[in-house]
Order: structure tokens, then C-alpha cells, then sequence
């Protein structure tokens, strides 16, 4: 049985994303289909509880201090973070490249934690906290290796939007990008997300042998794809690798870049 009044509420907080940051009352009410009396009573509701929070110039709402704080609870209690925090922030220093980790959720990726090289903290831009998993190299190490069943699921639903002249908009080419990753052991993002990022993918395992996220690291093009590649991708590798037997899963890096699992 649900409760109206909180799945009204909830769809109102899913509306905001990064690209909708602050909506009005007529703006929720119109994508929500409600009476914009019916919608001020939830958002004076959720603004009283700290979910959202009203800017006071332009009258519009954003998401509140609360949430902000369950998110963070949420990410500190995940064990793929506490486990893959000291590996992965090892790999984006000796590489000198951006390194992400990410879980599946809701046929998107979901960024838990960024490495930053320190000598280029100040030059690093945040891609996330949730990214497509068909054009991104993170994503495209989870889809690789998703269940057959869950991945047609996804397959079924998902729209392939370009992003980039690069991106992987054909379900035919993506099933054969799936399969080098897996022939390799790495996804290999070629800038189809965002124009001058590159990026290389690997998946996640965790102690029965399921599939629990992926780490990836960015950069520039020709730093990543260029002659440093091979070694990159041997680096992300025993990382993934080493993050895995965190997890409770042993796979040595010969066995994960021949693809087996």
C-alpha cells in the first residue's frame, strides 16, 4: 500500500537534478500534473523539514541542507567507499589522472568517490555524482558486466542520447564495445560524454562473485589513450583487482584483463 502524500512528495524532490537545480511552485505543479495548492503544501512541508530550502529573492526552491545530509550518511556507510579509498586515491597519484568509483543504480552510474591527483586538485572537475552507463567508461565497465536478464532490462528502456560525435548511440556497436571490454578486462571511454575526457573502466567484485561497481580513470585524450595506455591500463587493473579482494573476491590482474570472472 502507498501513501499518496509522501509519493507526491518524493516525486516533487526527484524533480531537481543538476541541470534543474531550483524550480517554482508552477513549474512543479505543471510536471507533476497537481493543483499548485496541492503542491505548496508539500514544499512548505518538505522547506520546514530542511529537504528543500527557498532562495528568497526568486521565490524558487532548491535542495535542502537535509538531504545533503542523508546522502553523505548513505555514501560513508558504503562499503565499496571504505574499502576502495586508499587504492583508488594510490592510482590517481601515481597515474596522475582523475579516478572515480561507481555503483549501478537505477540504469545510471552513481559516482561514490573521486580521486584527485594532488598536484592538479585545482585543475580537476567533478563529472557526477550520476553519469549514463553506455557513454561512459565507468558505465561501461559495470554494463559489460551486468546479468544477461539485467542488462536486456536496461537495453530495453534506455535512450542512447548523443552527447558528443563520439557517442555510442547504435545498440549493435554498443554490444560490440561491451565485448572488447570484456576481451580486455577495461572499458575505454573516447571522449563520448564530454569533448577533451577520456577515460579507462573496470568492474568491481565482491565476495559471491557479484558485480558491485567499477572504478575508472580521466584525463586528457592523448594522455590517456596515447602511448601511456597499455601501463594505465595495467594500473587500473591491479586496482580493480585489489579493490576486489577488499570485497572477499580473488582475481588476480592476468585473470581480469582476459576478461574472466
Amino acid at each position: 500500500m502507498t501513501i499518496q502524500s509522501v509519493d507526491r512528495a518524493i516525486d516533487i524532490i526527484y524533480l531537481f537534478s543538476i541541470s534543474r537545480a531550483s524550480l517554482g511552485i508552477t513549474e512543479i505543479a505543471a510536471s507533476l500534473t497537481l493543483s499548485k495548492g496541492t503542491v505548496w503544501s508539500l514544499v512548505d512541508t518538505l522547506e520546514k523539514r530542511g529537504f528543500l530550502q527557498k532562495d528568497r529573492e526568486n521565490r524558487k526552491y532548491r535542495i535542502g541542507p537535509r538531504l545533503y545530509e542523508l546522502g553523505m550518511a548513505y555514501i560513508g556507510g558504503l562499503e565499496i567507499n571504505s574499502r576502495a579509498s586508499r587504492p583508488v586515491h594510490r592510482l590517481a597519484s601515481r597515474t596522475r589522472l582523475n579516478a572515480r568509483v561507481g555503483i549501478w543504480e537505477g540504469g545510471a552510474v552513481l559516482i561514490t568517490l573521486l580521486a584527485l591527483p594532488k598536484a592538479e586538485v585545482s585543475m580537476s572537475q567533478q563529472i557526477g555524482p550520476r553519469v549514463p552507463s553506455y557513454c561512459s567508461a565507468v558505465g561501461k565497465a559495470l554494463l559489460a558486466y551486468l546479468e544477461p536478464a539485467e542488462f536486456q532490462n536496461y537495453l530495453a528502456g534506455a535512450t542512447l542520447r548523443r552527447y558528443t560525435p563520439n557517442t555510442i548511440v547504435d545498440p549493435a556497436k554498443l554490444l560490440e564495445d561491451l565485448d572488447k571490454t570484456r576481451e580486455r578486462g577495461f572499458s575505454i571511454g573516447r571522449e563520448e560524454m564530454i569533448p577533451g575526457n577520456a577515460a579507462l573502466g573496470a568492474p568491481i567484485f565482491g565476495r559471491k562473485k557479484e558485480l558491485v561497481g567499477a572504478i575508472s580513470i580521466s584525463g586528457a585524450p592523448k594522455t590517456v589513450l596515447g602511448d601511456r595506455l597499455d601501463k594505465l591500463a595495467h594500473e587500473l587493473l591491479l586496482t580493480a583487482s585489489e579493490i576486489s579482494r577488499e570485497m572477499g573476491y580473488y582475481l588476480s590482474a592476468v585473470e581480469q584483463g582476459n576478461g574472466n570472472r
